[in-house]
């Protein structure tokens, strides 16, 4: 059933990129949608940094280029690194890799984490929905209220310029609208974990630090002088850091922290004096590890931070959120297009929950393992903090348990299973395999089982060295058949792709899938694999189709 491009089907309520990311998804399966935000313009505070190699692959499926974006964000020799250190230019305690940068990740994929400024990012993505006749962009427009109407969920629309309020209704509503989320508090849905783990100010400040980093060039500064508190961000060495400073919201407010306070706690941090430096925003956070107990209710979704508050070590809360909306989009595009039952909905909460739950353990636990490496810098004795910092600054290398809380970090700043590996295991996927207990989030072990995430491969196509994954469509099921497997009629909503005849490789099919020759994978639009088979007939491709939509049998 075609949708009418003039008639927005679904309503995403926040513009931030996870919310863009959704109106682009819908697009590209050919639904409208209207996004609105309350906000005139884009916040100019670069907050996210970390754009994983999952949500790059995301982004190149929907003409969003990754290549472009990688190169808009720092160069891997720049943010490639986190440096434990007493000041940005005091001593060093350690060094970590952060996250896969180097040339081994292409391995694993074809877009390797890179380090973009929020705002760098959302204006790629804005830039692609302003040429995009599917959405209705709408700035300075807040939901007041939504109710759900049955088979349509009415909303109060409110532009804030002119205080004109409009009632539209939808399909469908996902709620992007940030960890604050009212529409989660209106829908009575309550959060689980831990509410506030620890409250910071988030100071950004422009300034040229390049001179100061050379020879330590990195993404995050962690600083351990006595007195001197928080994290540096180095989004731009030329340019734009971010301090982010513990601050206590019960002793203290906001206008504690006026500019001068402000380059106070940048110069101590640095480590001494800095010339024309500007302070640009300063906003409070509160660092939560929270998973949402539903995703949904009715016909209105939650994504993003509204459904789970990631702590932001990994940087795997833009990126989840990323996979949300990944997940839920092609879903909301069958069902609204009579291809997919109702039902396919729910596993949108099944698979999607406990990647934000396993995401936040694993954080939970690199928070406990920070405070191993501060013990280690500062020891046990209160009264001789100040003593035991000089001894092991004057000769980190004496003391073995800081290089082993060092080396503890690496889970911290290496989680490429937890950016590729996650699996699913729901009604979308015929006899899903048993999703493996994941004890080193740093190995990654590419996998063909049904649940899991079809793994990245370099192909040949016509002389060119391509990623299998650009030969799959984003908007339809692919069956991808061994070299052997006969060319069958099948269901519209499924493409055919041959190993071997539509791409040449020097693999073995077999080794690769433990699958026959005449074998084949059916692998849904969010590339995730939703059955194998070891010698598949279009009724059998279809009938399998159809439990995975969850519908009745065919007309």
């Amino acid at each position: 059933m075609a949708l009418d491009a003039r008639s927005p089907q679904v309503l995403i309520v926040g513009a931030g990129p996870v919310g863009q990311l959704a109106a682009l998804l819908l697009s590209c399966h050919g639904v409208p949608s209207m996004l609105v935000d309350k906000r005139q313009t884009t916040l100019t505070a670069p907050k996210a940094h970390a754009v994983n190699a999952r949500t790059l692959e995301i982004c190149e499926s929907i003409g969003v280029s990754a290549t472009r974006l990688r190169a808009l964000g720092a160069a891997a020799n720049d943010g490639g690194h986190v440096r434990f250190v007493g000041t940005l230019t005091g001593p060093e305690f350690g060094c970590l890799p952060y996250e896969r940068q180097d040339d081994g990740a292409y391995d694993a994929t074809p877009f390797p984490l890179s380090n973009v400024p929020q705002p760098v990012f959302e204006a790629e993505l804005v830039a692609r929905i302003n040429d995009d006749a599917a959405i209705d962009f709408r700035r300075g427009v807040e939901c007041v209220s939504l109710h759900d109407m049955g088979e349509r969920v009415g909303a109060v629309l409110l532009d804030r310029a002119s205080g004109e309020q409009t009632r539209r209704s939808f399909a469908y509503v996902i709620a992007a609208d940030g960890a604050g989320s009212s529409i989660r508090r209106d829908l009575g849905i309550e959060m689980e974990g831990p509410q506030a783990l620890g409250h910071y100010l988030m100071i950004h400040f422009q300034a040229d630090l390049r001179p100061l980093t050379q020879g330590r060039r990195g993404v995050l500064y962690f600083l351990f002088e006595p007195g001197v508190n928080g994290t540096l961000i180095a989004y731009d060495h030329a340019r734009t850091w971010v301090l982010m400073h513990p601050w206590n919201p019960q002793a203290e407010t906001l206008a504690d922290y006026d500019d001068s306070r402000c380059l106070e706690l940048i110069e101590r941090a640095v480590g001494g004096p800095l010339p024309e430096t500007v302070v640009e925003n300063i906003s409070p956070w509160a660092m939560s590890a929270q998973v949402a107990q539903r995703y949904a209710k009715g016909r209105i979704f939650l994504v993003g931070d509204a459904a789970h508050r990631i702590p932001p070590a990994g940087g795997l809360g833009l990126n989840s959120g990323a996979g949300d909306v990944q997940n839920l989009t092609w879903k909301l595009a069958a069902v609204l297009k009579g291809d997919a039952g109702t039902a396919l909905l729910d596993t949108y909460e099944t698979e999607r929950q406990p990647v934000a739950a396993n995401n936040n353990a694993q954080s939970l636990a690199n928070a406990a393992k920070i405070f191993d490496l501060i013990v280690a810098v500062h020891g046990t004795e209160p009264d001789s903090v100040a003593e035991r910092y000089a001894a092991v600054a004057a000769d980190p290398g004496a003391f073995a348990e800081l290089s082993a809380a060092v080396a503890a970090q690496r889970p911290h700043f290496d989680s490429f299973a937890l950016q590729l590996g996650y699996r699913y295991a729901s009604a979308a996927i015929l006899e899903p395999a048993p999703i493996p207990e994941v004890t080193d989030v740093s190995d990654y072990r590419p996998s063909w089982d049904a649940g899991a995430h079809f793994p990245h491969h370099w192909v040949e196509v016509s002389g060119q060295t391509v990623p299998l994954q650009s030969l799959l469509p984003a908007n339809r099921f692919t069956l991808l058949s061994g070299p052997t497997a006969e060319s069958m009629q099948l269901d519209p909503l499924i493409a055919e792709v041959r190993y071997g005849v539509d791409f040449d490789v020097a693999d073995d099919w077999w080794a690769h899938t433990g699958l026959a020759d005449a074998g084949a994978l059916l692998i849904r639009p969010d590339g995730h694999i939703a059955a194998r088979f070891q010698a598949p007939s279009a009724q059998a491709v279809e009938a399998a189709l159809d439990r995975i939509l969850a519908r009745g049998g065919r007309d």
